[in-house]
């Protein structure tokens, strides 16, 4: 089993997309998608292939039923997931780190 590790600038997307949410839909609705996203985070533990390939050995994986993307690398050095960003899939992040 790996381990996840949420990056920083993962944890300021949770926060802007959080943020965002409670503003548009509410917050019912933002902590749904918010325990949706973290619940498929966590099948990476498993499943850390469970991505398509990206690049630079980067892996995305989609969240079922909203529109947002996990993007993460596989450390086997020491059994963890880095989960790097999570985008929405209409947003422009093809050049952000």
């Amino acid at each position: 089993m790996f381990k996840i590790d949420w990056t920083g600038p993962a944890l300021d997307d949770l926060r802007e997309i959080d943020a965002w949410l409670e503003r548009e839909a509410g917050p019912e609705y933002s902590l749904r998608i918010l325990t949706t996203i973290q619940f498929r985070a966590k099948f990476l533990k498993d499943f850390p292939r469970g991505g398509r390939p990206h690049r630079d050995d980067l892996r995305i994986l989609r969240v079922f039923d909203t529109p947002y993307l996990i993007r993460y690398r596989i450390l086997p050095e020491t059994k963890s997931v880095q989960v790097l960003r999570v985008h929405h899939e209409r947003e422009d992040w093809f050049f952000q780190p």
